[in-house]
C-alpha cells in the first residue's frame, strides 16, 4: 500500500524487538547486502533509527526535516552510507504497541527525485494510523498465534522460534547469526534442537514439516 502511494526509490519494513534488532525484514529495491552493511556499521549513525526516538512518540521521521543538507551531506552517515547508493532523502514511518515501537517502514527517494514535500508527510501520516491499527489488530496477534501453536506442538523456546522463522525467511546460518546477535556455533546448536524437536535432519524438512502441518 505504501509503496503506491508515492513515487519512491525503495522501501523496507522491519520488525523491531524491545531490544532495537529487526526481523523480519522484507525490502524493496534494496539489497540484502545494503541493508546488511546498515546493520552491521552504519545503523547506530542513522539519526532515524528507532533506539534514538524510542520514547519520542512521533509517528514519523524526514530525514531532510531532521537536518540541514549542509549538516545532512557532512554526516559520516551520508558520505558513507546514504551517497553511494545515491539516496538523497528518506522517511521512516514508526508504528507502535502500547507506546513502543514494534515495526518500522523505511521510504528512500534517490536524487531523480524531490525531497518529500508537506503534503507527502501528511499522507504518510494518515497512512501510519491504518498501518499502526492493521499491525496490532491483524498481522502481530497472527504472528502470536503461529509461534504459540509451532511452540506447543513441538516444545521449541522463543529463540528457537527465531531461528525458525529466519529460516522460513530463507536466510543462511550465517545471516541469522548476524540478525540475532549471537555466533554462528549459537545458531547451529539452535537448528540441532529443532531438528531434535521435530524428528527432522535438515532445513528443507523442517519447512516442509511446518509448512505441512500448519498450512502456512
Amino acid at each position: 500500500m505504501v509503496n503506491g502511494l508515492l513515487p519512491l526509490t525503495s522501501s523496507g519494513f522491519y520488525l523491531v524487538d524491545p531490544d532495537m534488532k529487526t526481523k523480519g525484514v522484507v525490502l524493496r529495491g534494496i539489497e540484502k547486502e545494503t541493508d546488511r552493511a546498515y546493520r552491521i556499521h552504519y545503523k547506530d549513525l542513522d539519526p532515524a533509527h528507532p533506539s534514538r526516538l524510542q520514547n519520542a512518540k512521533t509517528s514519523l521521521q524526514c530525514l531532510s526535516r531532521s537536518m540541514t543538507t549542509t549538516q545532512l551531506h557532512d554526516s559520516i552517515f551520508y558520505k558513507e552510507f546514504l551517497k553511494p547508493i545515491h539516496i538523497e532523502d528518506a522517511v521512516d514511518v514508526f508504528l507502535r504497541r502500547d507506546g513502543l515501537i514494534i515495526a518500522v517502514i523505511t521510504l528512500l527517494r534517490d536524487n531523480s527525485l524531490p525531497r518529500f514535500d508537506d503534503r507527502e508527510l501528511d499522507i504518510l501520516r494518515a497512512a501510519q494510523r491504518f498501518l499502526e491499527y492493521a499491525i496490532n489488530s491483524v498481522y502481530i496477534p497472527d504472528r502470536i498465534s503461529q509461534r504459540n501453536r509451532i511452540s506447543d506442538k513441538y516444545g521449541l523456546t522463543n529463540r528457537e522460534l527465531d531461528v525458525l522463522e529466519w529460516i522460513m525467511a530463507g536466510e543462511e546460518n550465517r545471516v541469522i547469526a548476524e540478525k540475532l546477535s549471537v555466533q554462528l556455533a549459537t545458531v547451529k546448536t539452535h537448528l540441532h534442537h529443532i531438528f531434535t524437536k521435530l524428528g527432522v535432519n535438515s532445513k528443507i524438512k523442517v519447512l516442509s514439516k511446518v509448512f505441512s502441518e500448519f498450512g502456512f
